[in-house]
């Protein structure tokens, strides 16, 4: 048996122009896509009832929120990769319209309340941090 594994050539694949649009209209397609949805919240009262885009007016698509937030890395990483590619605009008007100041205070507002100090942590807090540096790369 041999002690380390090696993959040829043959075995790897290039991540192409075509394959980068191929998975942004993969990700356009459900980054905004409220239902179905996976929600992790806790209800204190009935004014706690929300819809997803109330709740999280940024990351609730993609059927739970790490998802979306990782949608969202998707698409900005082939962004920066592939600005040339047809779904280029669609991306940068999705992040002009969901990415607004107010629109992350609220989302950051969910994540200070008492009761969601460990939503989704550590993972989708990961992907949060990774979508900022990726950002910041742009």
């Amino acid at each position: 048996m041999p002690t380390s594994m090696s993959l040829s050539p043959s075995h790897t694949r290039a991540l192409t122009p075509a394959l980068g649009a191929a998975f942004a209209r993969v990700a356009l397609s459900h980054v905004t896509k409220e239902y179905p949805n996976k929600l992790e919240h806790v209800m204190n009262k009935r004014a706690d009832v929300k819809t997803p885009s109330q709740l999280h007016p940024v990351f609730f698509g993609s059927f739970d929120w790490h998802s979306c937030v990782h949608t969202y890395w998707l698409l900005a990483t082939l962004l920066r990769l592939f600005p040339e590619m047809r779904e280029a605009a669609k991306i940068e008007e999705l992040f002009g319209r969901q990415l607004t100041p107010a629109k992350i205070r609220a989302e950051v507002r969910y994540l200070g309340q008492p009761l969601s100090a460990t939503f989704e942590r550590p993972y989708g807090w990961a992907w949060l941090l990774m979508l900022w540096a990726e950002l910041s790369r742009h």
